[in-house]
């Protein structure tokens, strides 16, 4: 059998005379986790909405092997009139599955991303934002998706939960071999989700460097990723994508989460610059 996959090849798009995406080459195969990475504007959701057949291909060629795809989008897009394990059934329902099935399924899944039983009777207006963003990953994942489609999900999210939520992520993922295309604008969160960060540059959107992780995911601490992210930071051509000024040959890069420390020669003193990793 072959293994699912997600192959795009010269795709571009545009919206009227404005060229938003350019030669765009990407390859995504079942169980692995590709980040796209870039500032706004560079044409990110653009070509995630064309992975999702959501726009219509203007040029090139998009071959998804893949069966189940699903979409998480940047907002939770919770039905305000739902409780939150009705609006994670909500695909179960679409589907035609029975509503018990729908409700026992949404149930278990919305445990499994930390919801208690009071949480899943709650209407969206009465949950946190980060039970929006659990109910939201559980109205994704209950689908059992060979393909995830994450636009930007974990933004909003404090540093803990972000942790929680990443875990969890993985923790599917590698048991389920999905498949997962995410957009982030944070650095750090691509190196310690993804087996291939793509960072992309603009006018037009095109990807212009890429790095492959071969360390497992679950496998990586934080140390790991603060130090890939640091070396990610130190390539010419990614600092440019940020519009981000290149360092010259002796500077050195450190980042522990909060904040980059460009360090320059060894008699200088470290200063703090204010691009967050």
């Amino acid at each position: 059998m072959n293994t699912p996959e997600l192959k795009m090849r010269g795709v571009g798009h545009a919206y009227a005379l404005k060229s938003v995406l350019e030669d765009i080459h990407l390859d995504l195969p079942a169980g692995r986790v590709v980040a796209l990475v870039g500032p706004s504007g560079c044409g990110k959701t653009t070509l995630l909405h064309l992975a999702a057949g959501l726009l219509a291909l203007r040029t090139g060629a998009i071959e998804n092997g893949f069966r189940k795809p699903a979409v998480m989008f940047q907002q939770p897009r919770l039905l305000p009139w739902k409780t939150a394990r009705d609006n994670i059934a909500l695909g179960l329902k679409a589907a035609g599955l029975p509503r018990a099935e729908c409700i026992s399924r949404a149930q278990t899944m919305g445990h499994t991303v930390g919801l208690d039983a009071q949480a899943l009777d709650q209407f969206p207006y009465a949950l946190s934002g980060g039970m929006q963003s659990r109910t939201a990953l559980a109205r994704a994942l209950v689908l059992e998706p060979d393909l995830l489609l994450m636009d930007e999900p974990f933004s909003a999210l404090d540093i803990g939960l972000k942790a929680q939520l990443h875990r969890l992520l993985l923790d599917h993922q590698a048991q389920r071999g999905l498949a997962v295309l995410m957009i982030t604008h944070d650095l750090m969160e691509a190196v310690r989700l993804a087996d291939s960060v793509l960072v992309m540059a603009s006018d037009p959107g095109r990807i212009a460097h890429r790095i492959e992780l071969t360390a497992p995911a679950l496998a990586r601490d934080d140390a790991f990723v603060h130090r890939t992210t640091a070396e990610l930071l130190q390539a010419p051509t990614v600092r440019t994508c940020f519009g981000l000024e290149v360092l010259p040959p002796d500077a050195t890069v450190a980042c522990d989460g909060a904040a980059t420390v460009v360090s320059i020669g060894l008699a200088q003193p470290r200063a703090k610059k204010g691009f967050s990793c």
